[in-house]
């Protein structure tokens, strides 16, 4: 599967399959210092995976923001131990972005830093799972929707939050459009994503307020 795209608002997402054939995708983005070491230390199959999400947003960037030049991507400091191994962090470009993985699978997301303020991510497969969905309701409760549908969903705000899997996914408050984490004010904007079969994606953004009122 190549690269693959669809537009949700202001926000772009991409997604591709890693190379079965267990080949590293090429080098089309200048990571920097820390990410290129991370990326050396990583088992191969891992290393794949990381490499080729850079590339989708290297993609992304070309495509959102075309002429960028001298911009590179890094990976945010973890909130736990400060070390450099979180979510991405762009810089030379006004962009945000954010990347999930599951098996078979990469998705990045993009959008203009000037109408997106927070963005996140989530993919998990969609296969029958019956320990998993078990678990994943007695952590989340009892719910209409979907558990892995939901699960998404709270994993895409808790990476636009920054905290990941630091904050409790019970503190997330979901509604149909929007979501907010107990304790915090900013609103995330819940937007749909048609990706390919046999994957859920969820995206979470936090729009700037000019933007929602256009709408």
């Amino acid at each position: 599967m190549g690269m693959q795209a669809t537009r949700s608002g202001p926000v772009v997402v991409a997604w591709a399959a890693p190379d079965p054939d267990g080949r590293d995708c090429p080098a089309v983005v200048e990571l920097d210092q820390l990410d290129r070491r991370r990326a050396a230390s990583l088992p191969a199959q891992r290393r794949r995976e990381f490499l080729l999400a850079r590339a989708l947003i290297a993609g992304l960037v070309r495509d959102v923001l075309p002429g960028s030049q001298g911009w590179r991507v890094g990976s945010r400091a973890c909130p736990r131990c400060g070390e450099r191994h979180g979510g991405i962090e762009l810089t030379g470009v006004p962009a945000v972005g954010s990347v999930a993985y599951t098996e078979g699978l990469v998705v990045a997301a993009l959008a203009p830093s000037a109408l997106v303020g927070r963005l996140g991510i989530d993919v998990e497969v969609d296969a029958p799972d019956d320990v998993r969905d078990r678990d994943l309701s007695r952590l989340l409760g009892a719910s209409r929707e979907p558990v892995l549908q939901r699960w998404t969903r709270i994993e895409a705000v808790l990476k636009a939050d920054g905290r990941g899997l630091l904050a409790d996914p019970t503190d997330v408050r979901l509604s149909r459009r929007t979501a907010t984490v107990a304790g915090g004010r900013t609103r995330y904007r819940v937007m749909g994503v048609s990706g390919p079969a046999g994957f859920v994606i969820s995206l979470r953004s936090e729009e700037h307020t000019s933007e929602l009122q256009s709408h």
